[in-house]
């Protein structure tokens, strides 16, 4: 590369599929804009057409048999604060549910939050916003934890009111507010 990032800007991340029941995906799993029905079927099809997939994703037995050691980067009982935790009771994905495999699943280019701690600790300060009421909101809060501890210059900005999109809808009054905390 011949020029240094310096800088990555996140908006309601989406940073791993290791574990598709997050406190989050509970929360919200009917969201205002972006469903978990919704969120599983974009992220299947990235992957492959075949329906098996999303299945597995729906009862989170999608990951292959040789992924555990993955886990404990997107550990939510460990990475997530305990105000996002409540009484959720956490459990391991079950692996091996497709009869064949899927290398994207693991791979940590398209998923950040699957990489080691040497490679998190290179990346540049860091913007992250994420809302309450969005599905993904425990990714970017997990990946938060993740570069913080990294040493990694984080700058954090969770929206109680906010939805998943909700920079994107300009005629509401949360838009402009979130623009404007994003320029500051």
């Amino acid at each position: 590369i011949k020029h240094k990032i310096k800088m990555q800007v996140l908006l309601y991340p989406g940073l791993q599929i290791t574990d598709s029941y997050l406190p989050s995906h509970r929360e919200n799993e009917h969201g205002i804009v972006l469903t978990r029905d919704v969120a599983i079927k974009l992220v299947s099809l990235y992957f492959t057409k075949d329906e098996a997939l999303p299945w597995a994703m729906r009862r989170n037995q999608h990951m292959p048999l040789e992924s555990r050691h993955l886990f404990k980067f997107v550990n939510w009982s460990i990475l997530l604060p305990e105000k996002y935790r409540k009484d959720y009771v956490y459990t391991e994905p079950i692996l091996g549910g497709l009869s064949y495999s899927l290398p994207g699943l693991t791979d940590s280019r398209a998923l950040p939050l699957l990489a080691n701690d040497s490679q998190l600790q290179n990346l540049p300060l860091t913007y992250i916003l994420t809302c309450q009421h969005d599905l993904l909101r425990d990714d970017g809060l997990m990946y938060v934890t993740r570069l913080r501890n990294t040493g990694v210059q984080v700058t954090h900005n969770h929206v109680e009111d906010g939805f998943h999109g909700a920079f994107s809808f300009l005629g509401l009054k949360i838009s402009h507010r979130l623009i404007n905390q994003y320029i500051e």
